[in-house]
Protein backbone atom coordinates (compact mmCIF):
# COMPACT_ATOMS: atom_id res chain seq x y z
CA UNK A 1 0.00 0.00 0.00
CA UNK A 2 1.63 2.98 -0.84
CA UNK A 3 1.92 6.39 1.33
CA UNK A 4 -1.06 8.34 -0.57
CA UNK A 5 -3.45 5.00 -0.54
CA UNK A 6 -3.30 5.03 3.25
CA UNK A 7 -3.65 8.95 3.48
CA UNK A 8 -7.09 8.27 1.86
CA UNK A 9 -7.68 5.78 4.08
CA UNK A 10 -7.17 7.59 7.19
CA UNK A 11 -5.10 4.29 8.21
CA UNK A 12 -1.29 5.24 9.67
CA UNK A 13 1.05 2.51 10.76
CA UNK A 14 0.21 2.55 13.82
CA UNK A 15 -2.93 0.66 13.59
CA UNK A 16 -3.19 -2.79 14.02
CA UNK A 17 -3.91 -4.82 11.34
CA UNK A 18 -6.54 -6.28 13.11
CA UNK A 19 -8.41 -3.37 13.36
CA UNK A 20 -8.72 -2.89 9.68
CA UNK A 21 -10.32 -4.43 6.72
CA UNK A 22 -12.47 -7.69 6.98
CA UNK A 23 -10.41 -8.68 10.29
CA UNK A 24 -12.16 -5.72 12.41
CA UNK A 25 -12.91 -6.39 15.65
CA UNK A 26 -11.88 -10.46 14.67
CA UNK A 27 -10.64 -9.98 18.58
CA UNK A 28 -13.64 -9.34 19.93
CA UNK A 29 -15.30 -12.12 18.87
CA UNK A 30 -12.47 -14.64 19.44
CA UNK A 31 -13.35 -13.47 23.24
CA UNK A 32 -16.75 -13.16 23.03
CA UNK A 33 -16.68 -17.06 21.94
CA UNK A 34 -14.43 -18.15 24.32
CA UNK A 35 -16.30 -15.95 27.17
CA UNK A 36 -19.51 -18.18 25.70
CA UNK A 37 -17.71 -21.36 25.65
CA UNK A 38 -16.66 -20.83 29.15
CA UNK A 39 -20.18 -19.79 30.25
CA UNK A 40 -21.76 -22.85 28.94
CA UNK A 41 -19.29 -25.37 30.57
CA UNK A 42 -19.83 -23.63 33.83
CA UNK A 43 -23.53 -24.25 33.32
CA UNK A 44 -23.05 -27.80 32.15
CA UNK A 45 -20.86 -28.53 35.41
CA UNK A 46 -24.17 -26.29 37.42
CA UNK A 47 -26.53 -28.91 35.91
CA UNK A 48 -24.47 -31.81 36.51
CA UNK A 49 -24.10 -31.09 40.42
CA UNK A 50 -27.50 -30.60 40.63
CA UNK A 51 -28.84 -33.10 39.31
CA UNK A 52 -26.96 -35.04 41.86
CA UNK A 53 -27.81 -33.56 44.70
CA UNK A 54 -31.23 -34.73 43.31
CA UNK A 55 -30.33 -37.83 42.98
CA UNK A 56 -28.98 -38.84 45.88
CA UNK A 57 -32.15 -37.22 47.66
CA UNK A 58 -34.54 -39.01 46.20
CA UNK A 59 -32.54 -42.10 46.38
CA UNK A 60 -31.83 -42.13 50.07
CA UNK A 61 -33.51 -43.57 52.74
CA UNK A 62 -34.45 -42.02 55.96
CA UNK A 63 -31.42 -42.89 57.98
CA UNK A 64 -29.02 -41.88 55.34
CA UNK A 65 -31.47 -38.39 55.13
CA UNK A 66 -30.73 -37.80 58.52
CA UNK A 67 -26.99 -38.14 58.64
CA UNK A 68 -26.44 -36.42 55.23
CA UNK A 69 -29.31 -33.75 55.24
CA UNK A 70 -27.29 -30.96 56.65
CA UNK A 71 -23.68 -31.29 54.00
CA UNK A 72 -26.63 -31.62 51.11
CA UNK A 73 -28.42 -28.66 52.48
CA UNK A 74 -25.21 -26.62 52.43
CA UNK A 75 -24.60 -27.97 48.75
CA UNK A 76 -27.79 -27.20 47.88
CA UNK A 77 -27.45 -23.59 49.39
CA UNK A 78 -24.11 -23.35 47.55
CA UNK A 79 -25.57 -24.12 44.19
CA UNK A 80 -28.27 -21.72 44.79
CA UNK A 81 -25.81 -19.06 44.79
CA UNK A 82 -23.74 -20.25 42.12
CA UNK A 83 -26.85 -20.64 39.80
CA UNK A 84 -27.52 -16.25 40.63
CA UNK A 85 -24.62 -15.94 39.92
CA UNK A 86 -24.20 -17.63 36.47
CA UNK A 87 -27.97 -15.52 35.64
CA UNK A 88 -26.51 -12.07 37.05
CA UNK A 89 -23.46 -12.87 34.60
CA UNK A 90 -25.89 -13.68 32.04
CA UNK A 91 -28.08 -11.16 32.83
CA UNK A 92 -31.33 -13.69 33.48
CA UNK A 93 -33.88 -12.87 35.64
CA UNK A 94 -34.26 -15.76 37.36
Amino acid sequence: MHKKDKDIKGLDDSTPITTQGPLDRAEEFVDTFAAGFIYAAAIGELVRQTLEVDRMLETMDEEEKEKLLPTLRADMLELDMKWVLATKMFAIDA
